[in-house]
């Protein structure tokens, strides 16, 4: 099915991809914790598709980087872990455009992983 995605998320999509683009530092702690609060909240809510495993990955990766001393390798496993189910969310996307664009990002998160040592 096409065009079911909500502009709000391919803009939030754009930023953080845009974000991610540039590495780990690409984003300021700021927009990357107000991306992950969208993306958590949205793959809570999502029915279309169970994205109860990225919803959860999203809330330890916001845990990890609110808390008083940064871990880089815990930061990093979780993004693989995104990664990961990031690129399963992409092969059952109900609208097929989102499938290259959750395919990058991640792709993006992995690279981010791998940033870390994960």
């Amino acid at each position: 099915m096409t065009g079911t995605t909500p502009n709000s998320h391919l803009e939030a999509l754009d930023q953080t991809e845009a974000g991610l683009s540039g590495g780990i530092t690409g984003l300021t702690p700021s927009a990357a914790l107000g991306l992950i609060e969208h993306w958590r909240t949205e793959c809570a809510n999502a029915t279309d598709a169970d994205l109860g495993e990225v919803s959860a990955g999203l809330g330890r990766l916001a845990d990890l980087l609110g808390a008083d001393r940064l871990d880089g390798r815990a930061i990093g496993e979780t993004l693989r872990g995104l990664s990961e189910t990031t690129t399963a969310a992409a092969a059952s996307a109900v609208d097929e455009r989102m499938t290259p664009r959750l395919e990058r990002l991640g792709t993006l998160l992995a690279s981010a992983a791998r940033t870390l040592g994960s």
